[in-house]
């Protein structure tokens, strides 16, 4: 399961503001379909995912044909073998191999292997980086890979082949372990924990937070510099600024059109609320994110400059004190260079 900041995409693709999308092959896959949106108008560089992940386990598709699925059936994990995970499931720690995993829980039904994702403007790497994401699944009924009815343990490895986060789901009795963002214990305590105020004139805005957020272009989404801060092991905050000019009334009501009409899966309709920043508007929400917790989502528009706030957490409790922080902290610059 990716980090899901993909509103933005979901409800703008389905607008003329989308590009139309180009053909898909395994080697490349166009800027739509890697998730967000405030998609370029002028043909930004493609993003492609590009490369061999060596592999020795199934991928969904050949497990779903090994099973009563394609005939409409229902798969169930023998019990034995449900029983062996479920009693091992304690042992898992983070920063595990594929293959000490397998060892404590046996060997995974299914991998999804994934190259990292770059710009064709960059060079290509040479070695291959891959992610990998694997699943026991314990009942499905369903082709669709990532069916919020499942009964599954999913285990997520980053490019260094180490175990960064577990996610048990409609699996109470188990908690999940690590983050679903990489940020894990390990990474966020060589952090410090003095919040201070940073200020970028060139996007127009201040805000103040406990790191640094290291400015980044954004690989999913070229227009966008992306800002981000590990609050927690559980909590991770970007914020997404754009450097194309939008019509702002419109481009809002889309999207709050969008999440009310059912663009955004699990919007709790109750948070869904028009806000506003130095007298310019703007729109904000929370969702759920089966099996592992919940996202908010701020966009403000000022003279036609977007800034996407995206936070997402572990666990069902409300939204984390250091989010509201971060995000009321936010200011905007009167001498902001205005994007074209």
């Amino acid at each position: 399961m990716k980090l899901p900041f993909c509103t933005f995409a979901l409800l703008l693709c389905a607008t003329a503001l989308c590009q139309t999308a180009a053909p898909v092959s395994s080697q490349s896959l166009p800027l739509e379909t890697t998730g967000h949106g405030l998609i370029g108008q002028n043909s930004p560089p493609t993003v492609v995912f590009h490369g061999n992940c060596p592999n020795n386990l199934p991928s969904f598709q050949e497990w779903f044909q090994q099973t009563e699925l394609p005939q409409g059936g229902t798969y169930v994990a023998q019990g034995e073998r449900k029983e062996r995970i479920v009693r091992r499931y304690a042992k898992l720690k983070l920063q595990m191999s594929l293959e000490e995993v397998e060892q404590v829980l046996g060997r995974p039904d299914f991998a999804t292997p994934r190259p990292t994702a770059r710009l064709t403007t960059t060079p290509e790497p040479n070695e291959p980086q891959c992610s990998n994401e694997v699943a026991y699944i314990f009942k499905k009924s369903s082709e669709n890979i990532a069916d919020f009815e499942d009964v599954a343990i999913y285990l997520s490895f980053s490019k260094d082949g180490k175990l960064y986060w577990v996610a048990p789901q409609n699996l109470p009795s188990l908690k999940s372990l690590g983050s679903p963002t990489e940020a894990n214990a390990v990474v966020f305590q060589n952090q410090t924990s003095s919040w201070k105020e940073y200020s970028y004139p060139s996007e127009g805005f201040a805000i103040t937070t406990p790191t640094d957020p290291s400015p980044h272009d954004d690989a999913t989404m070229p227009e966008m510099k992306a800002h981000t801060v590990h609050l927690s092991p559980q909590v991770a905050l970007t914020l997404r600024v754009s450097s194309q000019a939008r019509d702002c009334g419109a481009t809002l009501k889309q999207l709050k059109d969008g999440a009310l009409n059912g663009k955004q899966p699990g919007l709790l309709p109750t948070s869904l609320r028009d806000v506003s920043v130095g007298g310019y508007p703007g729109v904000e929400w929370e969702f759920d994110l089966p099996p592992w917790g919940k996202q908010y989502e701020r966009y403000i528009c000022a003279d036609g400059r977007f800034y996407f706030f995206a936070a997402s957490w572990l666990g069902t409790q409300k939204k984390p004190a250091e989010v509201t922080r971060v995000v009321d902290s936010f200011r905007l610059l009167s001498a902001a260079k205005q994007p074209k």
